[in-house]
């Protein structure tokens, strides 16, 4: 596909007229809201996801603990590797879930703080007196840069996955840059980061957590950087807002010990 952004089409005397694309830039799309986009949530796969067992009808061919996944992407990400993304927001909520077993896709609720009638067990889960529980989840609203394209996606980071994801806020905090007028702490959506997944292992137990570290920041005078900076600017102002939701119901409506580890 041509990166050209100005076309040709023939004018009424047979002759060949330029068209440019970037003057029709964002039409039709005028009236989409952030409702109507979606925001999927990435997961890392263990070893009892559905999408690695040959026998589960969520099997994802190729899938294996390790992999960073969404099932509306339909991509498989190279724990190895990792996966690039633009940090656009970050904040730290307490989603109350129902017990395994009973859980629905999506969290029955959603809390600033633990509710004042929990109480603390560990790893982040508070108890309440219904019988669910709250657990410290830290949501990251980036840019997933899969395959050259930009996705909106959330990334949650709870449990044993709560010390990457202040990893990953140290990193954003340290950004700097330098103008004319000095240093400065740039916006977070200004620097390309990425998420490895390495494993870890407790007694018959194993897991995979996310392993952050910075790749580069983004040259704005490059028109493929500005994209992703602008493209990101829009997305943070969405999550700041409260109109970009993660999409619950791509994960998996009964959660596997490994996937609340």
């Amino acid at each position: 596909m041509s990166n050209n952004t100005d076309m040709v089409q023939k004018n009424s005397a047979g002759a060949l007229s330029p068209v440019s694309l970037r003057s029709d830039a964002g039409k039709g799309t005028e009236e989409l809201k952030s409702s109507d986009k979606s925001t999927v949530i990435l997961k890392i796969l263990h070893q009892l996801s559905p999408e690695c067992n040959t026998r589960n009808a969520k099997y994802v061919e190729g899938a294996k603990p390790g992999m960073i996944y969404s099932g509306s992407m339909g991509s498989l990400i190279d724990g190895d590797k990792g996966l690039e993304v633009v940090v656009c927001h970050t904040h730290t909520r307490y989603p109350e879930w129902q017990e395994r077993g009973d859980s629905a896709a999506a969290p029955v609720g959603t809390h600033i703080n633990p509710p004042a009638d929990s109480v603390e067990e560990k790893n982040g889960k508070y108890r309440l007196s219904n019988g669910n529980y709250c657990e410290k989840t830290m949501y990251f609203f980036v840019l997933a840069l899969i395959n050259g394209e930009t996705r909106r996606a959330v990334i949650t980071m709870r449990s044993s996955n709560l010390t990457p994801g202040r990893e990953l806020n140290d990193l954003i905090d340290n950004l700097r840059m330098e103008d004319a007028q000095g240093s400065f702490k740039p916006a977070a959506f200004a620097a390309v980061f990425n998420l490895k997944t390495v494993g870890k292992n407790w007694g018959d137990k194993s897991w995979h957590v996310y392993k952050p570290s910075k790749v580069k920041m983004l040259d704005v005078s490059k028109p493929e950087d500005l994209l992703i900076y602008e493209t990101a600017k829009k997305l943070q102002e969405e999550a700041f807002a409260g109109a970009a939701k993660p999409k619950y119901e791509q994960v998996a409506s009964t959660k596997s010990k490994e996937d609340i580890i």
